[in-house]
């Protein structure tokens, strides 16, 4: 019973297998071939089948080459052509007949077994440039038909404008033609195309030729201006230069038309010729300041009386600071500019000057706007007496001026200006040297008077609430400066510095006139603002009396004068108070100064000991002139000097045996020889003198 079922399996299994195994089949040569083309499938002849997205395109393009080399041959009026198909722009879209061609014959077994036995042909679509091929007829046209249609012209030379009207003639039917050279190229046809001829009106007008002259003249006469409103740049062509380069020419297409345009071979050299103003470095952002002579009411502030501002018009009530925005540094591109005064030309005449702007400040405006809105600190003005002083004090202003602290730095009045020299331009004028008040002409004294110029700023700083890290009064007190608020100079010392502790630039300006100097802080505190406070005055002092030798021999030994009385001396105490943004007292800083005042100075002989003299002073040479010779030797040799007699004739008789002079007269030690001179008479008898006086009386 075995055998007879193993029979009867085999027989239904073999027909089975039979059936099943095209299935199979179909089912691994699908798989194997998803990303493939089917079987007997061709582009435009080109066997593509079993290649992939990939390689069917590139065996598609390596056909389209071909077609794409090879000219085709056209007939208008009787002429031949060969036409290269990349002159007209001869395209094949290889991407999409691929896709198409990728998409055929995957809908099932059907189509899997057809692709055994059936081809289908996938279309390569091609495309032509109509542009082009209308510029190619129009160029046919005229070499190869008598009486061309013909749609005008207008001609620009150095600025004179001429034209030709249009007027009617043959051409070459424009759609037809496209068709048929479409149609051979894209087949690669050897056969001539021979293009049809139809008899055509213009489809310009005079008066379209007419208004284009009118347009061409008026774009020259008008130039072009290119502007850049953020850096203030112009860049100008002018009538002449416009005349140039402008070009005109017909467009012909299937709506002809008048085309302008701008040689930018004419325009290119222009731009090279004002390169460098266009071309500028970065700039920084910065704060400007107008500066006005106003009066901030603080202690000691001296009121400006003599401002040349007093009759100018449209000044603000007070200080003012703006924050001017930061510049990219600029590059320009010649084609880039031309290619605008070409925009500008065909249209207002006016446009934007295109620039690069390549290269950020250092100091960007975003920098500038983090800090917050900077404001007037404080301002002190101080009256300026004097004439070179003022001129160094002004001078001084002039190096400080503009000065800019960032937060946490510090400034320094010496390391600004430096050194005062002549060189610089600083005059001689009076300085306290060792204590004292010297108006020499010493190289101390080149710059004096600037201590005002420290007295001022050291108020400016007090006032806008900065920290003081050096400053120093005088030793002695002036009126016109505040008293123990103020700060002497010297060089390298004392100096006046002060440091920005705040979180915003501090900005220092100075301003003068002929008897003033103001210095104007501006930054940002915050809202702080700063008092003061004055104790009354204590510890007094006598001045402190100073003996010194008399170097110009006016001083006899034994006496004394009195150079300079002298002052006395005191301590004063300043509180600087400071405030937040309501009015509240938050901080007190204390300011101690002891004045010693002048020194009384009295001069003294040098031979004294008071002045380091050995106290053996030289005597008094007694006068003895008009003495006679034995009176003046003996009152000389009395007072312990050595008597030589230098006689001299002389024609007078009461002059013999007189002392004339002598020599020395002033101080001299004993032994000392005393020279006097004694007249000896040469017996001239005496002249008498008869004065005779003649009177005149007026008539009646």
């Amino acid at each position: 019973m075995a055998a007879p079922r193993s029979r009867i399996l085999l027989f239904v299994a073999v027909p089975v297998m039979i059936l099943l195994m095209p299935l199979s089949i179909y089912f691994v040569d699908s798989a194997a071939a998803s990303d493939k083309v089917a079987r007997n499938v061709t582009i435009a002849g080109v066997d593509v089948a079993r290649q992939t997205e990939q390689e069917a395109i590139a065996s598609v393009d390596e056909y389209a080459t071909v077609l794409t080399a090879d000219p085709a041959s056209v007939e208008v009026n009787g002429k031949t052509y060969e036409l290269d198909p990349e002159d007209v722009g001869l395209t094949f879209d290889s991407a999409s007949a691929v896709n198409e061609a990728l998409g055929l014959r995957k809908e099932g077994i059907g189509d899997w077994l057809s692709a055994f036995t059936e081809e289908v042909d996938v279309p390569l679509v091609a495309t032509l440039d109509r542009e082009l091929v209308l510029v190619q007829l129009a160029e046919w046209e005229v070499d190869a038909i008598p009486n061309p249609a013909f749609e005008g012209s207008i001609e620009i030379a150095n600025s004179v404008v001429t034209h030709e009207y249009p007027r009617a003639g043959d051409t070459i039917a424009r759609d037809a033609s496209y068709d048929l050279l479409l149609a051979a190229l894209e087949s690669g046809s050897e056969e001539t195309v021979n293009l049809p001829i139809i008899t055509s009106d213009p489809e310009l007008t005079d008066a379209d030729i007419d208004a284009g002259v009118e347009r061409a003249n008026m774009i020259i006469k008008r130039g072009v201006v290119l502007t850049n409103d953020e850096y203030g740049f112009e860049f100008h062509v002018n009538s002449a230069t416009l005349g140039r380069a402008l070009e005109a020419r017909i467009v012909h297409g299937d709506s002809p038309s008048i085309d302008f345009s701008v040689d930018s071979s004419i325009i290119a050299p222009l731009v090279e010729v004002v390169r460098d103003g266009l071309e500028i470095d970065p700039v920084d952002a910065r704060w400007e300041i107008v500066l006005v002579d106003d009066f901030e009411d603080l202690p000691d502030q001296y009121e400006i009386k003599d401002s040349p501002q007093e009759d100018m018009e449209g000044l603000p009530e007070d200080d003012t600071i703006e924050l001017v925005p930061g510049l990219n540094g600029t590059t320009v591109n010649a084609a880039d500019i031309s290619a605008a005064v070409g925009v500008a030309a065909l249209g207002s005449g006016k446009g934007e000057l295109p620039i690069d702007k390549d290269a950020e400040p250092e100091f960007t405006t975003e920098m500038a706007q983090s800090f917050g809105e900077l404001y007037e600190l404080a301002e002190f003005t101080t009256w300026t007496p004097g004439t070179n002083r003022v001129h160094n004090i002004h001078l001084m202003a002039d190096f400080v001026d503009e000065s800019t602290v960032m937060p946490g730095e510090e400034f320094s009045v010496n390391e600004t200006v430096g050194r005062r020299t002549l060189d610089k331009g600083f005059k001689y004028d009076c300085a306290i040297v060792g204590g004292e008040l010297s108006c020499e002409t010493d190289p101390v004294n080149v710059g004096g008077g600037v201590s005002q110029f420290g007295t001022t700023i050291f108020n400016a700083i007090y006032f806008s609430c900065l920290k003081d890290v050096s400053h120093q009064p005088h030793s002695i007190y002036f009126r016109k400066y505040p008293e123990g608020r103020e700060a002497t100079l010297g060089y390298p010392l004392p100096d006046v510095v002060f440091e920005n502790d705040t979180q915003a630039p501090v900005i220092i300006r100075t301003s003068y006139t002929d008897r003033t100097i103001t210095v104007t802080f501006f930054g940002n505190t915050g809202g702080i603002t700063c008092g003061t406070e004055r104790e009354d005055r204590t510890g007094f002092r006598s001045a402190v009396v100073l003996y010194r030798a008399d170097e110009e021999g006016v001083v006899a030994p034994g006496e004394e004068f009195v150079e300079n009385e002298g002052s006395g001396g005191w301590s004063i105490v300043n509180w600087r108070i400071f405030y937040d943004i309501e009015g509240n007292e938050i901080d007190r800083e204390k300011f101690s100064w002891t004045y010693r005042g002048e020194r009384n100075v009295i001069l003294m002989h040098p031979c004294e000991e008071m002045v380091g003299g050995d106290g053996e002073c030289p005597l008094g040479v007694p006068l003895v002139a008009g003495m006679d010779e034995a009176t003046a030797k003996a009152t000389l040799e009395a007072a312990g000097f050595v008597v030589a007699v230098a006689p001299v004739s002389t024609s007078v008789e009461a002059e013999g045996g007189v002392v004339l002079s002598q020599d020395p007269v002033d101080f001299r030690d004993p032994g000392t020889t005393i020279t006097i001179t004694v007249g000896v008479w040469d017996g001239t008898p005496a002249t008498t003198t008869t004065t005779t006086t003649t009177t005149t009386t007026a008539p009646p």
